[in-house]
């Protein structure tokens, strides 16, 4: 979230969605996403994605045999059917059934980290948890992967490591794991929304998507634990900046690093950090805005690929339960190049997540129908995909939306997100590597009509014509001092609406001991089909606009999936559905 000024002209302020880069991965390797800085004067500049980079960067030379390197694999969970059988009721394992049950083999694991112990490596691994993260010297690491491992110059500031070739297992493991993402370090990106001053406040947005019933209730939040994924921490001050204007209590905040995991979270002192910053103060200031008791948990790492897989995992091992708001990606589109193994190593911890209760909202995307523009990569499939992450079946995947309030405050309309020249939009469409999951049928849409998931699943205001209001660090770059403060928009501004929205709903169902919302997708499309008994109608359905692609039309659409929430309608429909609702 950076502003750009070009010449004497002053620029609108900018949004980010937070992209993670994922370098070489294997099928038994994937796309990056690209830090920008944008504005309506100013064309976007970005880092291109790792294969990119390698052309085009400086190289340094071999890695030096005794650096410390790491990658991670993924292994394969059991019982696909019974996983799925699980999810499609909406969850409910504990971690302990989950890993007894349905995660990876103990056997399998042992066999694996023998191999990887004869080949002077160290691994760790939870139990129940699909990743191995994997470090030792590059010497090794080469010669278990059979890869050389080069150091890379991008620019004056990019520093990174990355595999010569593509890598690849020996063959003793080599049919005991699903993926291989790594081993490099090249840094994550964001991108970066143009959008104007200010925007809709905490107050009309509650008034907007009905929250004031459960407001009015007592709701706050209080006893829910929402989860971030980020590459960064804003300041104090920016917070308080925040919460001072629209005289919220003070944030709850708990920040969980482990840079020998995760990789070290940027700093002031890096280029990248005002827009890494910036994402984190808007999620957390949208969650807070609507839910402002609610914790927020926080784990920063640097959106290195096998890092933000393994921050992922560690987030769900330690929070069974709770509600993750990520607008932190892992890759930027399903035709990058081995986009596949990244998605399948990803989708293996949200389906232990989900199964065990987690609500995970995961941004779509910004680029409208067409995610692979942004990657910077020739696509045999041409640039219409879906973005990586958005398109598990185990995710909430969240589009944009234009909001047009009353002007009494109160909902008029919305439209689907999509600007036809600046290319940005509601992400969304129809996934090529993952399939249509059973519960995914709503009106217009039958089993196994689309031929492959669908993305989004639901929507909230993203477009930055109707942006929110936030406050974000400074960018010293641009003689920024003190929290900045500005309207913001996208995908990544839309998931947190449905965490804080989630957190209430959550919060209501266990003041009554029901459940909580846990893995939410089944209940949503079963909402959506009105059924008898039904209490109200949950999402306001979106019939105007595109994502540049497809059209918003009534049912399910490419462009904002199943409507934005009614948010007093849903907590009622939760209520029902827990006590017993007709299968």
């Amino acid at each position: 979230m950076r502003r750009v000024k070009t010449g004497a002209c002053r620029t609108a302020p900018l949004l980010l969605l937070a992209l993670a880069l994922v370098g070489w991965v294997t099928l038994a390797h994937g796309p990056a996403g690209s830090p920008a800085t944008r504005s309506v004067h100013a064309v976007a500049q970005s880092l291109p994605s790792l294969t990119v980079a390698e052309r085009e960067a400086s190289y340094l030379g071999s890695v030096a045999a005794d650096a410390r390197v790491s990658f991670t694999l993924s292994l394969p969970e059991r019982d696909g059917a019974g996983i799925e059988a699980v999810l499609a009721a909406g969850g409910g394992l504990t971690p302990d059934q989950w890993a007894s049950r349905y995660g990876p083999a103990p056997s399998l694991v042992d066999r694996v980290r023998a191999q990887l112990a004869g080949a002077r490596l160290s691994s760790r691994w939870a139990p129940g948890g699909s990743l191995l993260t994997v470090s030792g010297s590059a010497k090794s690491v080469g010669r278990f992967l059979h890869v050389a491992i080069g150091r890379f110059a991008l620019g004056d500031r990019v520093r990174f490591y990355a595999p010569l070739s593509r890598p690849t297992l020996p063959a003793s493991v080599a049919g005991d794991v699903a993926a291989i993402v790594g081993p490099d370090d090249y840094p994550a990106g964001v991108s970066a929304i143009p959008s104007p001053e200010y925007g809709v406040t905490p107050k009309q947005m509650t008034n907007f998507y009905d929250l004031g019933p459960l407001r009015s209730a007592g709701l706050d939040g209080s006893g829910i634990t929402v989860l971030f994924p980020e590459g960064a921490m804003p300041d104090v001050s920016t917070l308080t900046a925040f919460a001072a204007k629209f005289k919220l209590p003070p944030f709850d905040v708990t920040v969980r690093t482990n840079p020998g995991r995760w990789g070290a979270p940027a700093t002031p002192s890096d280029s990248w950090y005002a827009n890494y910053a910036g994402e984190v103060s808007l999620d957390l200031e949208i969650v807070h805005g609507l839910a402002p008791r609610a914790r927020e948990v926080v784990y920063v790492g640097s959106g290195q690929p096998s890092g933000t897989l393994s921050l992922l995992q560690a987030m769900i091992s330690a929070y069974p339960g709770a509600i993750l708001s990520a607008s932190t990606n892992i890759g930027n589109c399903e035709q990058s190049p081995d986009a596949r193994a990244t998605a399948v190593s990803a989708s293996a911890i949200f389906a232990q997540a989900a199964a065990e209760g987690t609500t995970i909202f995961f941004a779509s995307g910004d680029r409208g129908a067409f995610e692979c523009i942004f990657d910077q990569e020739p696509s045999t499939a041409g640039d219409i995909s879906v973005y990586l992450g958005a398109d598990s079946p185990d995710v909430t995947a969240v589009g944009g939306t234009t909001s047009f309030l009353a002007t009494n405050g109160a909902y008029y309309k919305e439209a689907a997100w999509g600007e036809p020249l600046e290319t940005w939009g509601s992400g969304g469409g129809i996934s090529t590597i993952f399939q249509q999951p059973s519960w995914q049928v709503a009106p217009g849409l039958g089993a196994a009509s689309l031929g492959g998931r669908g993305v989004p699943d639901v929507a909230c205001n993203g477009d930055i014509v109707s942006g929110w209001d936030v406050f974000s660090p400074p960018d010293p770059s641009q003689g920024e001092k003190g929290p900045q403060e500005y309207s913001s928009g996208g995908t990544s501004a839309a998931t947190p609406c449905w965490a804080a929205i989630t957190a209430l709903i959550d919060e209501d169902l266990t003041q009554q001991g029901l459940p909580k919302v846990g893995f939410a997708n089944p209940a949503l499309y079963y909402f959506s089909r009105d059924p008898a008994g039904l209490p109200a109608m949950a999402f306001h359905q979106v019939t105007e606009g595109s994502n540049l692609h497809y059209e918003a039309t009534p049912g399910w659409n490419a462009a904002t999936g199943l409507g934005t929430p009614d948010a007093a309608h849903l907590a009622d429909d939760f209520e029902w559905y827990d006590r017993g609702h007709p299968a």
